[in-house]
């Protein structure tokens, strides 16, 4: 009877160190299991938040579809997965759907023009809308050479807020004459252009130049903060008669014409285009400090005539 009951404890041991091992060996795999998916959901994660610069694109006639131009020459055909995150065209302070559409080669009418004529003949990758186009009429198909669109991704419309941009008009340029004196004072030269170019928020543009002497020509371009500082950008340049800060100017300083701002963490941005007789160049600038730095964007597009 004894022999009996020292089997059958031992038995019943037996069964409980069985059992616990199989729910250690349960515990363990539930917990690697666990484990994969938090990694898994980590990666996706790490994924979801890898944001990418936004870049200006060159639209067809109708801004249906649009092209981040590549030289398939210098760089590889396929796009690398990065590019596929582009989701929007940002365009007049809207933005809309757009989904990567592959590879589009360059052919032999490629003029290596920039603009929605040769659009289908040249080399890039190719984004279209998802649905509709951003000109049902096409009233002016300069407008399309000039306002470029903005290909951003996810990162970019969860985190930019858009300013509300306006342009000055002439009720507007008496409003910083106490800034013009000190300016003068600061330079020691006279002012022969001061303009209030455009307001966004509660921040304004300005384009300054000053007489010129010795064929030294000073431009600035003012941005007036909200508290009434100001940060000033110089642009000095030998005086030619025609041509001076850019091709054709005649000698007048345009400054920067701002196509819309933001705030990126907090700092402005200020997206520009800068237009001459044969392109245009689109720059994004942004406020560090007391400067005005360039930033991630310096695009240029070929338009010159046929």
């Amino acid at each position: 009877m004894k022999q009996k009951l020292i089997i059958t404890a031992f038995c019943a041991l037996a069964i409980v160190a069985c059992t616990s091992k199989k729910n250690k060996s349960g515990e363990a795999a539930k917990s690697a299991d666990t484990e994969a998916v938090a990694n898994n959901a980590a990666v996706d994660a790490q994924n979801a938040e890898k944001c990418i610069a936004p870049v200006f694109v060159l639209a067809n006639k109708d801004g249906s579809a649009f092209l981040l131009h590549q030289n398939f020459e210098e760089t590889p055909t396929d796009a690398p997965d990065d590019v596929k995150n582009y989701k929007y065209i940002l365009y007049n302070g809207v933005y809309y759907n757009v989904e990567f559409a592959g590879v589009q080669p360059s052919n032999e009418a490629d003029n290596g023009r920039d603009t929605p004529y040769n659009f289908e003949n040249r080399s890039g990758w190719l984004f279209k809308m998802q649905k509709g186009k951003l000109m049902e009429k096409t009233d002016n198909e300069w407008d399309m050479f000039w306002g470029k669109p903005l290909l951003v991704d996810e990162c970019f419309k969860r985190d930019v807020k858009l300013l509300e941009t306006k342009n000055a008009d002439d009720s507007d340029q008496g409003k910083f004459n106490d800034l013009k004196a000190k300016l003068e004072k600061q330079y020691n030269k006279k002012i022969i252009k001061f303009k209030v170019n455009q307001f966004f928020g509660d921040y304004a543009l300005l384009t300054v130049q000053f007489e010129t002497i010795e064929n030294k020509a000073l431009g600035l371009v003012v941005l007036v903060k909200p508290d009434g500082g100001c940060i000033v950008k110089e642009y000095p340049a030998e005086w030619y008669e025609f041509s001076v800060w850019r091709e054709g100017d005649e000698g007048e300083f345009y400054g920067l014409d701002v196509d819309f701002a933001t705030l990126e963490q907090g700092s402005l941005t200020l997206y520009t285009v800068s237009e001459g007789e044969e392109g245009a160049s689109y720059q994004n600038y942004v406020v560090q400090g007391d400067s005005l730095a360039d930033g991630s964007i310096s695009n240029y597009f070929y338009h010159a005539p046929d």
